[in-house]
């Protein structure tokens, strides 16, 4: 009896399963200012500290039709700047970093998004003493950010917005903030209801 009705009894029409079906591929391009939240143990008195320099980052993100997004992100931050005046020379030490970063975006509302990241980052140092110059580069790992911002469409495929952004790096137990403006520009695809 329950097979009999079963075949009569069908609620809807079969479709393909492309049914009403987007997916969507983003670029970001982010550029803005970044100030260093200063750790170091530093005499203010004798050592000149740079804390504020421009910043610039990529996001590559695949974008379904639900909430949650995944990427990559890589960018170019420059930490700090010490320098140290002795008579006539001037002493430098500079860290810079570029992380490479896999990435977790959800819409939070229409336009404004929240987003997490880790992965590793290439440290970039520099040191300029009495006349000598040193540079060395390491790869650090378990690195972490947290951003959230804002885009707002101005045609179907570009958006301009606002993104403030944390970074925490692991191994030197530096963290930087940023406030970026966002450039982006999403290709996509759609698929038609086709009936079978």
């Amino acid at each position: 009896m329950l097979c009999f009705l079963e075949h009569f009894c069908i609620a809807q029409n079969t479709w393909n399963t492309r049914d009403s079906v987007a997916r969507g591929v983003s670029i970001y391009v982010n550029t803005g200012i970044s100030h260093y939240i200063n750790t170091l143990q530093i005499d203010a008195s004798r050592v000149g500290l740079k804390q504020n320099f421009s910043c610039s980052s990529f996001r590559f993100m695949w974008e379904p039709e639900h909430r949650l997004s995944l990427g990559v992100e890589t960018g170019y931050y420059k930490v700090y700047e010490v320098q140290l005046v002795e008579g006539k020379n001037i002493n430098t030490a500079a860290l810079s970093v570029i992380p490479i970063l896999f990435c977790i975006q959800m819409r939070i509302f229409k336009r404004f998004f929240a987003s997490v990241a880790t992965g590793i980052s290439i440290h970039h140092s520099e040191v300029n003493y009495l006349n000598n110059h040193a540079e060395s580069q390491t790869m650090t790992f378990s690195n972490l950010q947290f951003s959230t911002g804002y885009i707002y469409p101005i045609t179907k495929q570009f958006g301009l917005g606002l993104k403030a952004q944390f970074l925490s790096e692991n191994k030197t137990e530096d963290s930087i903030f940023s406030l970026q403006a966002v450039v982006r520009y999403q290709f996509k695809r759609h698929f038609k209801r086709i009936r079978e």
